[in-house]
């Protein structure tokens, strides 16, 4: 199959700031709030639409982490959890501001941007920039097959798919964690794979405490 239809704006729609000019619409605050997102997608339950956005924070985090830990082993990339956080919440905030869909990080993309050598911030601002500012002309993106932008995914990470080193360097249950959030992750997707990974490493380490607790007595 192909990509499909992209969302686009026109080239003259936007915000005006002096003589720039970005191609994204503020939504009214007002017509946000009173969007049935519940009603809409959770049964009008605010409970579940709760959960299912703290589960998303969580996992989404736990990304960034995998990610930023990633760069600063291999690339002596510096990170701080703190500001990253805080960088995904306003990141998020923006998003909703502008109707889009929640900000997230991807370690395929990650990857990908290392192999072709981007590793700065610079890089990042670019690349952030080029997806806004090319929004309006997004429809010539339309008829790429996704075999296509799968197979720039998988030269990414076929290596460490082929030869996960850091993975078979982990022991006792940091192994048994990993291989099962893996092979979860492989079978389901990337969100199914860390939420199992963390359940499993929950009911493990309650585990571990009560044996650990039993021998002291």
């Amino acid at each position: 199959g192909v990509v499909g239809e992209i969302p686009t704006l026109d080239s003259d729609a936007g915000l005006s700031i002096g003589p720039i000019k970005i191609p994204i619409e503020v939504m009214d605050i007002k017509g946000l709030l009173n969007v049935p997102i519940a009603e809409r997608c959770f049964g009008g339950s605010m409970v579940k639409l709760f959960i299912t956005a703290a589960i998303f924070s969580a996992i989404n985090f736990l990304s960034i982490v995998g990610i930023a830990s990633g760069f600063e082993s291999d690339n002596n990339v510096s990170w701080f959890a703190p500001r990253e956080l805080i960088a995904q919440g306003v990141s998020n905030i923006a998003a909703g501001a502008v109707g889009s869909a929640p900000v997230s990080g991807s370690m395929s993309r990650s990857l990908v941007s290392r192999m072709t050598g981007a590793t700065s911030k610079l890089a990042c601002i670019i690349t952030a920039l080029l997806w806004i500012y090319m929004m309006p002309y997004m429809s010539v993106m339309s008829p790429t097959p996704k075999a296509a932008l799968s197979a720039v995914i998988v030269s990414a990470v076929v290596k460490n798919v082929v030869m996960p080193k850091k993975l078979l360097a982990l022991q006792g249950t940091d192994f048994i964690v990993g291989v099962g959030t893996a092979a979860t992750t492989a079978i389901t997707s990337p969100t199914l794979g860390f939420g199992a990974g963390m359940v499993m490493y929950i009911v493990i380490s309650v585990i571990a405490g009560k044996d650990s607790k039993k021998k002291v007595a």
